[in-house]
């Protein structure tokens, strides 16, 4: 009888272990971690990407995470991308995304003066304004109306009651037989008065015209410059930036020299009386110069390379042309065309020294 017992017990071991064993190994994660998947895009699509960082950008402010999302593209020439992606998305958009694109670009460490201009807003004058009791407290959180104070009647009670508080387990307050009850006063009732509606006065906006955009400074008079020349202003809304022609100069080597009226500087100016040129200064940007309806600018028969810093002319460009036109490139640009290389003083036709000196410079409409 006790073999039999320990031959159940040894038994019953040996199943309690096995149990033991297939529950643990069914409780095994036999699962493998599945591969990376690897997104592959398309070029489009890889622009559309590069646009929607743009746009987290510009409302986190993060460049380092910017950076680690660009960093997705595996593109090592990722700067110049962007840069380029935001000059040719603004050209067809001029929406929010490429204002984004462009800041972007500038944070990448683009140097490009054209997209470096589109941004450049004028500092606003901060004008200190009064606040506003129960006015709209404005967060991150919707803005709401601070309650008016409500007059809350109160209770005035006749005599303070005398109490006793016996301590014990249960707390309870005991009121003496000769406690005075508490008698409620009312409160006078406010008389609601009839209301007069008063009319609410009509105010009828007024509008006031916005002002032309400036002319330019011509040196001399346009009475005393060839007919042939002609000048377009841009066609640009208020708000809007643009390249102004400020200043435009024109050189007669005919002029006397002892005749200071028309002397602006003609003199000391490159090219001295013999010169036959058109000087550009455009803070550096490219220009675009049509003949014939026909963008000539990377034609170097006529326009020639861009200056280096500190050349000689002080200029951007110069060139010898004639019935050209030119305008800045980037955004809206005015623009000035029809020069000839004639004198008004005397017939030489168009082969006479004169010089014209353009000034362009960017602002806001």
């Amino acid at each position: 009888m006790n073999r039999f017992s320990l031959l159940v017990v040894v038994l019953a071991l040996v199943a309690g272990v096995a149990l033991g064993l297939y529950l643990a190994s069914s409780f095994v994660d036999t699962s493998t971690v599945p591969p990376q998947q690897v997104l592959a895009l398309t070029p489009a699509d890889q622009d559309d990407y590069i646009i929607n960082v743009a746009d987290a950008f510009a409302v986190d402010g993060d460049l380092r995470l910017a950076r680690d999302r660009l960093a997705r593209l595996r593109d090592p020439q990722i700067a110049t991308r962007v840069e380029q992606l935001a000059s040719n998305y603004y050209s067809a958009n001029k929406n929010k995304s490429a204002s984004n694109l462009i800041h972007l670009a500038i944070a990448l460490g683009s140097k490009n003066g054209g997209l470096i201009a589109l941004v450049i807003t004028p500092s606003p004058t901060s004008v200190p304004t009064n606040t506003t009791v129960n006015a709209p407290v404005f967060s991150n959180v919707r803005a709401t109306n601070a309650p008016p104070p409500t007059d809350t009647p109160t209770r005035k009670a006749t005599a303070v009651p005398v109490y006793v508080v016996v301590t014990n387990e249960n707390p309870f307050i005991v009121l003496p037989t000769n406690t005075p009850t508490i008698t409620n006063t009312p409160l006078p009732t406010n008389t609601r008065r009839p209301s007069t509606r008063v009319p609410t006065p009509t105010i009828t906006p007024t509008f006031t015209p916005v002002p032309p955009p400036p002319a330019p400074i011509w040196e001399p008079d346009r009475s005393r410059w060839p007919g042939t020349v002609y000048y377009e202003p841009a066609n640009v809304e208020p708000g809007q930036g643009y390249w102004h022609l400020a200043h435009a100069i024109y050189c007669d080597a005919f002029d006397s020299s002892d005749n200071r009226k028309y002397d602006f500087g003609c003199e000391e100016g490159p090219g001295g009386g013999a010169g036959t040129s058109i000087y550009v200064m455009s803070g550096g940007n490219v220009i675009d110069v049509w003949a014939g309806g026909e963008n000539v600018t990377d034609d170097p028969t006529i326009v020639g390379d861009k200056k280096k810093p500190g050349d000689i002319c002080q200029c951007d460009y110069s060139f010898e042309s004639a019935n050209v036109k030119i305008n800045v490139r980037g955004a809206p640009s005015d623009a000035i065309g029809g020069f000839c290389l004639c004198s008004v003083n005397f017939g030489w036709g168009s082969r006479a020294h004169v010089r014209y000196f353009l000034f362009f410079e960017y602002r806001i409409r």
